[in-house]
């Protein structure tokens, strides 16, 4: 049920390339041609409780992804939905049920959003076939109306306001992560009823969160403008004019950012498998719902490399080069990053976003480069920058030995973007020099005292 929603139209396909027989029940018999035809379509009302049971008849897993938030009584549209549900799959033997709400917050009194994701797992859970309630905060994918709320917003306003709202936080998951699990829940070999937590890898707040989308989007850092008189429905009328989410559908969902999204409870995959690779960065996620850019090539390419020993084990220094940007900096000349982000800004780049994931790799964001490549085996970490240039310049960092000490090999590669790349390279050359090989010493320095 929800076959055709965010979640529900990236689920199906899984389930038939896995071998699943799937049926499906939709309110519009025309949705039927959305389908493959080995998929079975069942037509009526989610509340109808005939319809429902006669969709669910034979089938061992039904997934309840219905959300009704686009009408003003969806609280008691889904609660009813859920009801119905609970009673016919007892019915016709359904040996479990697989739900998708969000967090709850550690409050009296949640929004009327997050209130009615929990009393829907609240009825589920009541019955007697096992239900599977997976709480998960915004999903990150294409089509995901927080994502696109997000995302427009990012996109069409070169500043933010931040009412006191915007600093609570959440752990956004990418969509992909959350249909994996749903996905492996079919093949669960014994039901399971309980209540698990769906994780993203990073606690953000929403105005970090907002940074971060322009940052992978490429777009300037958003300028924060303080707005204690910014309401929900002011956000929502707003909203509703340059996004293409309804007005109401925004109003229910900002009223949800007045609480802390906690994850703390039993995680997912203390039942199911975690997905291949871990959970999907933020940065990776974002990138995945957005179309990329082509990154710039050709032209003439200048190196410079240099390299520096150290007593620091290996270990320490490959630590250090892990940990650059963000509060850690970059172990070079003060400021010098601060007036280079600053000028960018100016000129319409990403400008110096300071901030960055716990752990990073491949397509997360580092401030104003993009981890290309990451290997801890063989102590590399390969950074693309993104601020305005006429041309396109990678960071090679490397650690390994050199007999008894630890060598740091830092590599800068530009490729210039016609004649006024080259000139580029050539005015900046003396001031590129001085602050990378600061950089290298300081890395080694501050491995040293670790």
């Amino acid at each position: 049920m929800g076959a055709t929603g965010h979640l529900g139209s990236r689920l199906v396909p899984q389930l038939l390339a896995r071998d699943h027989q799937v049926a499906v029940l939709v309110r519009d018999g025309t949705q039927a041609t959305l389908f493959p035809t080995n998929v079975m379509v069942h037509v009526g009302d989610a509340k109808d409780p005939r319809a429902v049971r006669k969709a669910l008849t034979g089938n061992d897993v039904v997934y309840f992804l219905v959300h009704s938030l686009d009408r003003p009584d969806f609280a008691e549209a889904d609660r009813e939905a859920a009801a119905v549900l609970a009673t016919a799959a007892e019915k016709a033997e359904v040996r479990q049920i697989v739900y998708v709400g969000g967090p709850r917050p550690d409050s009296p009194a949640p929004s009327a959003h997050l209130a009615s994701r929990a009393e829907v797992g609240d009825v589920l859970a009541a019955g007697r076939v096992p239900a599977l309630v997976l709480q998960a905060s915004m999903a990150i994918g294409n089509g995901s109306t927080s994502f696109e709320l997000l995302r427009s917003s990012v996109r069409l306003t070169p500043w933010v306001a931040v009412p006191s709202w915007m600093n609570n936080t959440s752990w956004p998951v990418a969509d992909t992560d959350v249909v994996h699990f749903l996905v492996a829940a079919a093949d669960l070999a014994e039901p399971v009823d309980g209540v698990f937590d769906v994780r993203g890898p990073e606690q953000l707040s929403y105005l970090e969160l907002v940074q971060r989308c322009a940052r992978v989007l490429r777009l300037p850092v958003r300028l924060p403008v303080p707005a204690p008189v910014w309401s929900h429905k002011l956000a929502a009328w707003a909203a509703g004019l340059v996004t293409p989410v309804a007005a109401g559908v925004a109003e229910s969902l900002f009223e949800s950012l007045d609480h802390d999204l906690p994850s703390d409870g039993r995680p997912v995959t203390d039942v199911l498998p975690a997905p291949p690779g871990g959970m999907t960065s933020v940065d990776n996620a974002i990138r995945a719902a957005t179309t990329p850019e082509a990154d710039k090539t050709g032209g003439e390419v200048f190196t410079e490399e240099r390299t520096v020993l150290t007593d620091a084990s290996p270990e320490d220094v490959w630590r250090t080069v892990n940990a650059l940007g963000g509060k850690d900096g970059w172990h070079t000349i003060p400021l010098v990053w601060t007036v280079r982000g600053a000028i960018d800004h100016l000129l319409g780049g990403i400008g110096l976003y300071r901030g960055r994931a716990p752990e990073v790799g491949e397509g997360d964001v580092v401030d104003f480069w993009t981890v290309v490549h990451r290997d801890d085996e063989a102590k590399r970490l390969v950074l693309r920058a993104d601020m305005k240039m006429p041309g396109h310049t990678v960071l090679d960092m490397r650690v390994d030995r050199e007999g008894g000490r630890t060598r740091y090999r830092q590599k800068i590669t530009f490729t210039a973007d016609g004649f006024l790349g080259q000139l580029y390279w050539v005015a900046q050359k003396p001031l590129h020099d001085v602050v990378f090989a600061t950089m290298a010493r300081g890395i080694v320095r501050k491995a040293s005292t670790a």
